[in-house]
């Protein structure tokens, strides 16, 4: 029974991991634009490539921008398009941009 809880739970897990990177894509999608489809371009020549910050880098970025503590010469434009995601979309861009 224990090794059949243990399964299941590692399957829920799994399943979440897979859910938050497919969200993470669909997020990502507004963001390509300017940044590349896999992060890889400097947003309009003034940004730091955002696959290179690594999954707490760019988590620490957007909720910057979001709250207004990060950012610069884009900071304006960053905080408009960070202001509507919630902590776990945060995430699953992050998670979805870093791999």
């Amino acid at each position: 029974m224990k090794k059949g809880l243990i399964v299941l739970v590692a399957l829920i897990g799994l399943g979440s991991a897979a859910v938050a990177a497919e969200d993470g894509a669909a997020l990502y999608k507004k963001c390509a634009t300017c940044h590349g489809a896999q992060g890889e371009k400097a947003a309009l020549g003034k940004s730091k490539i955002i696959k290179d910050l690594g999954v707490a880098g760019i988590i620490t970025a957007l909720k910057g921008y979001k709250d207004g503590t990060y950012g610069g010469p884009m900071k304006g434009v960053m905080k408009g398009q960070s202001a509507p995601l919630n902590d776990a979309q945060i995430e699953a861009i992050a998670v979805y941009i870093a791999k």
